[in-house]
């Protein structure tokens, strides 16, 4: 019996060892510190003002990103906390490094070093005096081997402001301009990202990919397609069918599409903090579904944009490099039928950023896509001869667009709803969409090469598209339900004692929820069967430490 006694002592005594070791540093200072800077002082009354988060993490300790990638990780999140009447800032969080450590069996992303959030804003055009913005981080400190309790570090910055139309002095620019091709989201700290917002988050060498892809399929519209050959067979005309001035009058109308894109996205992007703090009102987000939802029924045949006739003229006639130029620069309008609502589509998105170069490289990206046929038609003509005949099976690309805008409204939605709700939406609607494009829509599906195409990208959206639905498939979830959990005493010093004094197993369990290895144990280790079992014949305390007291 005393063995047994030591050896349930030594079990608790080596337990209390191990979780101070991992909360050592409990009441120690934060290995990260925390700097908030603006890009300008003063600032001016009505317009756009970017906040940076610099925190910068000691050397041998990293914290957890935003995303890390385990379930039992503790995120950072950034609270902004302006003053009353103003929108929460948009906040930009930089991509992390996946890590390998010896407590986890996947890869952390984590950041290390200098870290720096932004928070883009538009001050108030009634703000007026002095004010002091602050920002709230709160974030876990880990190192190969442990973690610290997740703690809050504030910090603050005294701004003055200027009425409309006032001057303000840039500063602080060395840190606005690293790249922000990580994620965004709001920074309202009640609300968890989902699987839309890290859509939106990917990298940017991925997402420009992705955009470049987009404008290429563009090409494939029926309002698109059947331009290809007349534009190419009118430079060639011009040329006598010389290659190289056919070439030089196919790159001026390509300069001419990313010159009415890129400034596009540009414009978009400079009204982003407007439109991010909009999207907290939830009027602006159902108006911006429906928009979406009525350019996707124009894809179905619904209704039609169609393009002015003075567009239409001026980009007839005209000869030369400038003409070619013109050409270029109208036919965005004069393709707005099919192309019209994804670049609408698109536009919402870009603002939403609201960073004007992430803008112009997304529609440069667009851009290229869309010209990049006649690049290529232009230099080698003969290409143009093995074009496939316009048919239905551009109706079947309208249709794809079509369900990538009702996507695209399902996304702005998806943060309206509670819980998973989001997810769902957007799974549902991706599947639902490639369901409708595989078995009830089969327009452009004669051709046997289009409807192998047509095939391959449906079933892309069925397999995104159920990716997304929260199924709990992919083996991350609790490994029980709550009623197959061992029951456990609150820790109490004279419970404690009695069990221990009567001869009992007890096993203390020290628990937190910024403790990984605990919550591990709580999911994995003591919902398994065969240690439940073992585990009954103990009397089992448990003290939660996740807000430690001097006791």
């Amino acid at each position: 019996m005393a063995m047994q006694k030591k050896t349930s002592l030594l079990a608790i005594l080596l337990w209390i060892v191990a979780f101070a070791s991992a909360a050592q540093g409990f009441k120690a200072e934060p290995v990260f510190t925390v700097e908030l800077v603006p890009d300008r002082n003063p600032i001016v009354a009505g317009e756009v003002l970017q906040l940076a988060a610099v925190v910068n993490v000691a050397a041998g300790w990293h914290i957890n990103s935003d995303e890390p990638g385990d379930e039992f990780s503790m995120p950072t999140t950034v609270a902004w906390l302006v003053p009353e009447g103003w929108s929460e800032p948009l906040t930009v969080f930089p991509d992390g490094e996946e890590l390998e450590f010896d407590f986890s069996d996947v890869p952390i992303e984590v950041w290390e070093g200098k870290v720096v959030f932004i928070g883009r804003l538009t001050v108030p055009e009634t703000a007026d005096g002095t004010v002091r913005p602050r920002v709230e981080v709160t974030a876990q400190a880990c190192n190969n081997t442990q973690c610290l309790p997740p703690v809050a570090v504030k910090s603050g910055v005294d701004l003055e402001i200027v009425p409309p139309g006032g001057s303000s002095r840039p500063i602080n620019q060395a840190l606005f301009a690293i790249p922000t091709s990580g994620r965004s989201e709001s920074a309202a700290p009640d609300h968890t990202e989902s699987d839309a917002s890290r859509l939106a988050g990917m990298s940017l060498p991925l997402l420009l990919v992705t955009v470049f892809l987009g404008g290429l399929a563009l090409n494939l519209t029926p309002c698109v397609f059947p331009l290809i050959p007349i534009t190419i067979g009118f430079f060639s005309q011009q040329t006598k069918g010389g290659t190289g001035n056919s070439f030089g009058l196919a790159f001026a109308y390509f300069i001419g599409i990313a010159l009415t894109y890129s400034v596009l996205g540009v414009l978009a992007a400079l009204g982003g903090a407007i439109f991010g703090g909009a999207l907290q009102n939830p009027i602006v987000v159902v108006v911006i579904v429906l928009v979406l939802l009525a350019l996707a029924a124009s894809m179905f045949g619904a209704w039609e944009i169609r393009p002015p006739a003075w567009a239409m003229q001026a980009s007839g006639g005209r000869s030369g490099m400038l003409g070619a130029l013109i050409m270029g620069l109208l036919m965005g309008i004069i393709a707005a039928p099919c192309i019209g609502p994804f670049v609408i589509g698109l536009l919402t998105f870009v603002g939403q950023k609201g960073d004007p170069v992430f803008g112009f490289f997304v529609f440069f990206a667009l851009a290229a896509g869309l010209g990049l046929p006649y690049l290529l038609l232009g230099t080698f003509t003969g290409l143009i001869n093995r074009l496939p005949a316009s048919g239905a099976w551009m109706i079947g690309v309208r249709r794809v667009f079509g369900v990538i805008l009702i996507a695209m409204a399902a996304y702005f939605a998806a943060p309206m709803l509670p819980g998973s709700g989001g997810d769902w939406l957007m799974g549902l609607t991706l599947a639902i969409g490639a369901l409708y494009l595989l078995v009830i829509d089969r327009t452009g599906h004669e051709q046997p090469a289009i409807d192998r195409v047509m095939r391959l990208v449906s079933a892309g959206l069925l397999v995104f598209g159920l990716s997304m639905l929260p199924l709990g498939l992919g083996g991350g979830g609790k490994a029980t339900t709550d009623g197959d959990h061992l029951q456990w005493q609150t820790y109490d010093g004279g419970a404690f004692r009695d069990a221990v004094d009567s001869g009992q197993s007890v096993i203390v369990d020290f628990y937190a929820d910024w403790c990984a290895p605990g919550r591990e144990l709580d999911e994995r280790t003591f919902s398994d069967p065969a240690v439940r079992k073992i585990l009954e014949g103990f009397v089992r305390f448990k003290v939660d430490q996740t807000r430690a007291s001097e006791e």
